[in-house]
């Protein structure tokens, strides 16, 4: 049974790439619940939170180009702001948990409730993801991706 599924009312910013990347937060998180229901998740955790460091990378850069590249950045900018220091923060604290695992700290599920509330609040949450999404919704018209 999936941790968390995807529900395009909830979650869904209305950009493809954006959400095709989120999802591939909610594969992680189901695929290390899978895991830990059948006794790897020791074994699977050092991966899922590498895979987690990268997707920080990829993930929050290319989130952060397109508020720019859009006006976002520029017609928001405390909400820019607001929204990459968030990204930082993520990005420490996912870095934090991959040091505890190394160290042979058991936190598999302080893991997947970190993540698990970060969809929630981030993603779902209506002055974060949601508030660009409805940006580009209501005010660019014809963007054309880099």
């Amino acid at each position: 049974m999936a941790l968390i599924q995807w529900d395009d009312s909830r979650y869904s910013t209305g950009i493809d790439r954006l959400d095709e990347q989120h999802q591939r937060l909610f594969e992680l998180l189901n695929e290390l619940h899978q895991a830990m229901e059948e006794g790897r998740a020791n074994e699977e955790l050092g991966d899922t939170l590498r895979e987690l460091e990268r997707y920080t990378e990829y993930h929050f850069g290319d989130e952060e180009e397109f508020m720019e590249d859009c006006g976002f950045a520029r017609d928001c900018s405390e909400c820019y702001h607001n929204h990459t220091e968030m990204h930082e923060n993520f990005a420490a604290k996912v870095s934090e948990l991959r040091e505890q695992h190394e160290n042979g700290e058991y936190i598999t599920m302080d893991v997947l409730q970190f993540a698990r509330d970060w969809l929630d609040a981030h993603i779902a949450g209506d002055d974060q993801d949601q508030s660009y999404g409805e940006y580009f919704q209501q005010e660019v018209d014809d963007y054309e991706f880099n």
